[in-house]
């Protein structure tokens, strides 16, 4: 009896001596991240049985676990992939925001500043301090135009080696999340099912954070994580993890798109669409969204600006009678080529009318018969006019040489490059024409000073908006973004917080409750050793009894 009653309190000490360990472990890694509370499982040994009954043996301990919910988790994965797509898009838009807000260096203000230049010059057209002010107003603005474009180039080369570093941290994920499958399942075949708790807690925060860079579905299979894209894409199956790539776009070389690479070799290419959250969602989502919107208007205000001053310009005569010259270039609209063109079909674009150019780029594609236009500001299918072989909208004029195949297909660009290629061509005072020639007013009258003036009320922009107020709607435009994207980027992050706070709740260690815990399993071990010391008295005197 005394040494059943032995082994009952060491079954006990045991299992008060593992459980300290468990709290000593949890409140050693209280501050690590991805580290999920372990908890000890008890359960009563096997009794003897007797003629009397069965008497119990102890207890033993059957496993140790980790606290988890794998629901909560799902929601915290899905929520911060969200947060981390709203993150990185507000964060980008931002950026636009500040660049576009009103200062005394914006666009309006130079705009501002050059007609009230000209104003000054009507009244002394013969002024060359004032042609010079005009001059040196028309010279600042057009750095503006070029400043502000460059640094919207400038955020696409950001975004294109921001998207390079997140791919590569991706596959080093999933490669990671792979092999860590096949060890967890390696360990749970050895030990008969039992789980390495901190091998799992790897896999975790590894899979947690990919879902803040990439929107992902998660499934468990034979204590393995599948995970692939919301649309299917298998990114890992087991032991197997798929690498994605980096590769200029096949319809503009200029933009990085992120390739997936099948099991039969064929390629897809990411958008938007196909990774539905995360980081990269949020960049490419800006990229693809606002920040084309705003190059391209700005564009239009810089073709339209260009086009009109040139125009006027070109109708007056400067001091010495001579016709006006083009006061402004700028880069032509670009033709882009698909890499994938099975043909020798090429395309040139030029303006057939300037106020009718969109803020857009446009996809042309060839059906095997008919070119297809899609304008991509709003999708809209267009059918073009044909005139003289020559495809006609929007202001636009395209003219295909060579012979395309079904399925070739141009990006075309008629203004996403127009600001920041601007530039002035007169820095001459004595070129500068202000006046009209007529036999009655000679050349040196204010005239057409007053045309160049009256440029800042005309509404070019699709004939509704003057130069200042289209500007002026793009400010509010990437406004009105930003502060949408300000707002749900809190939300995002709120909702993110609770789940992480409920998750922690369940998973987290709290220093209090496993202090608390050490001290009730202190006191467990303290009383089994109570007991094996009277199993020790006990056995003591029966040897007593004996001699």
């Amino acid at each position: 009896m005394s040494n059943s009653l032995m082994n009952t309190g060491i079954s006990g000490l045991n299992a008060a001596q593992n459980m300290l360990n468990v709290i000593s472990n949890n409140i050693s890694n209280a501050h690590t991240v991805g580290y999920n509370r372990q908890q000890q499982i008890l359960r009563q040994a096997n009794g003897t049985k007797y003629n009397y009954g069965f008497v119990g043996n102890g207890v033993s301990v059957s496993s140790v676990n980790r606290a988890y919910n794998s629901f909560v988790v799902g929601q915290l994965r899905q929520s911060q992939s969200q947060n981390g797509s709203i993150k990185a898009y507000y964060n980008e838009l931002s950026k636009v925001d500040n660049l576009l807000a009103e200062n005394e260096n914006s666009i309006s203000s130079q705009l501002n500043n050059l007609f009230t230049s000209l104003n000054k010059l009507s009244s002394n057209a013969g002024n060359a301090a004032s042609k010079q002010t005009v001059i040196n107003d028309l010279s600042s603005l057009v750095s503006q135009f070029n400043k502000t474009e460059l640094n919207l180039k400038n955020q696409i080369a950001n975004i294109n080696t921001e998207i390079v570093n997140n791919v590569d941290t991706i596959n080093s994920y999933t490669k990671q999340i792979a092999d860590l499958n096949q060890k967890i399942a390696r360990l749970q075949a050895v030990s008969g099912g039992l789980e390495p708790n901190a091998l799992l807690d790897e896999r975790d925060q590894l899979v947690n954070e990919l879902s803040e860079m990439i929107g992902i579905t998660v499934t468990e299979q034979n204590g393995e994580y599948n995970i692939s894209l919301p649309n299917g894409l298998s990114l890992v199956q087991g032991s197997s993890a798929t690498q994605l790539s980096v590769q200029p776009s096949k319809d503009d070389p200029a933009l990085n798109t992120i390739i997936y690479t099948h099991n039969s070799g064929a390629t897809q290419e990411l958008t938007s669409q196909n990774i539905a959250s995360g980081r990269l969602n949020g960049l490419l989502t800006f990229r693809d969204g606002p920040l084309l919107e705003a190059r391209n208007q700005l564009g239009l205000i810089a073709l339209n600006l260009a086009e009109r001053f040139n125009e006027v310009h070109m109708s007056g005569v400067d001091i010495n009678g001579d016709a006006g010259e083009k006061l402004f270039d700028y880069q032509s609209p670009s033709s882009i080529a698909n890499t994938k063109n099975q043909g020798n079909a090429t395309a040139k674009i030029n303006y057939n009318k300037v106020t009718d150019v969109k803020a857009s780029d446009y996809k042309i594609e060839f059906n095997g018969s008919d070119w297809v236009v899609t304008r991509l500001s709003d999708s809209k299918q267009i059918t073009p006019q044909v005139e003289d072989g020559k495809l006609l909208f929007d202001g636009l004029s395209i003219e295909i040489d060579g012979n395309p195949v079904a399925g070739d297909s141009f990006l075309l660009k008629p203004v996403a490059d127009v600001a920041s290629s601007l530039q002035l061509l007169v820095k001459d005072v004595n070129k500068f024409a202000t006046g009209i020639n007529d036999d009655e007013n000679g050349n040196g009258d204010n005239r057409n000073v007053a045309k160049l003036l009256d440029i800042q009320n005309e509404k070019l922009i699709n004939g509704t908006k003057t130069l200042n107020s289209a500007y002026n709607a793009l400010v509010s435009y990437v406004g009105s973004e930003t502060q949408t994207a300000k707002i749900s980027a809190q939300s995002s992050q709120n909702i993110t917080q609770e789940i992480y706070e409920q998750n922690q709740s369940i998973s987290g260690v709290n220093i209090e409750e496993e202090y608390i815990s050490m001290q009730v399993y202190m006191q467990y071990y303290q009383a089994n050793a109570k007991i094996i010391d009277a199993a020790t008295t006990i056995f003591d005197t029966i040897l007593g009894l004996a001699k």
